[in-house]
Order: structure tokens, then sequence, then C-alpha cells
């Protein structure tokens, strides 16, 4: 398939994930909310530690599930804003899940989140490999906001400024239950 091609199946496929889905909007922070609750496949991947986890570990709470790569330079930049927001917010209520698709390669992850000066008992990684392909995802980063119950709400493909004031009163309105969505 030549560039042009892949470029079209992109873009299509954004489209129909897309679809339904109204963008929320503060300052320079967007995310895409569905106008319905989506199911989220179910997803095996590891903590640093090794034990087994699955997004139903979390049920009960808001999850903003975030899939990168190590080799991905937008991905190794949010991070830190990922763990600001995790410190701003995470509790009962909210956890941030910034999960590693470096298939095999823990001690990458490791040495990136020492390199980056993080917190490493958040790593999270996929060693399969196949998170990206059961969630649909096809580029990185791309981040989930997951309900309580554990349907996807919406989807942010690319980069954000996670926890500016923004991001921050977003996801406060959305765990609030209000609607953020300008009409």
């Amino acid at each position: 398939m030549n560039g042009w091609m892949r470029r079209y199946a992109l873009f299509a496929a954004l489209f129909v994930l897309l679809t339904g889905t109204a963008f929320a909007q503060g300052g320079k922070f967007l995310f895409g909310i569905h106008s319905t609750a989506k199911p989220v496949p179910a997803i095996a991947f590891n903590a640093a530690s090794g034990n087994p986890l699955t997004l139903d570990d979390f049920k009960g709470k808001y999850v903003l599930l975030n899939v990168w790569a190590t080799w991905c330079p937008p991905c190794r930049k949010e991070l830190p804003d990922l763990q600001g927001l995790q410190q701003e917010l995470g509790g009962d209520q909210f956890q941030v899940v910034a999960l590693s698709t470096d298939a095999g390669r823990l001690a990458n992850v490791r040495g990136l989140y020492q390199e980056l000066g993080l917190d490493e008992t958040h790593i999270f990684i996929d060693e399969t490999g196949s998170a990206m392909r059961k969630l649909g995802i096809f580029a990185m980063p791309t981040t989930l906001l997951i309900d309580p119950q554990g349907q996807e709400i919406g989807r942010k493909p690319g980069p954000a400024d996670w926890d500016s004031a923004e991001a921050l009163a977003f996801f406060e309105t959305q765990m609030g239950g209000k609607k953020y969505i300008d009409d």
C-alpha cells in the first residue's frame, strides 16, 4: 500500500471511530466525547511488579487510559503531564493508566521513567502488544476516557497537556457528571 493509501485508510479508520463524537474544548485542551458510551474490549497488561491486571481492576473509577511507546517522541513528552494529572486527581474516583506497548521491553520503560524522574510504581505495560489492536488504536499516543462502569466515553488521538488547568477542569467536570460538550 503506498503512502497516500495508508493516510486515507488511517483517516477513514479515525472517522469511523470518532463518528458520534463531540469535542469538548477548553483553552488548548481538546477531548472527544462520544454521544453514547461504548464497550471496551478486554485487555490484559502487567504492573511494574509483574502483577497481571485488566481494566476491571479499576472499575468504579474514571480511567484515563493512555496508550504509548518509548520510541514515540510525543508519548515521551507527555508522560510527566500524565503523572501530574494522576497526582492532582488520582484516588478513589480517578486513575491514570499510562499503558506502554513496548512488547517485552519492561527494561526500556523503566529506563525512561528513571530518565524522566517518574514514579515507577505507575508503570503499566502490555507485553503482548495486543492492546492497540483490540482497542482500535491506529496512532500513538491515543487516550481513552473510561467511565466507572468500564465503558469508553471519550477518546483523544495525539498528545495533550494533561495537567493543564483546562484539562483538570475538563476531568473534574466529567467526574461531576456535568456535560462539558459545547453544542
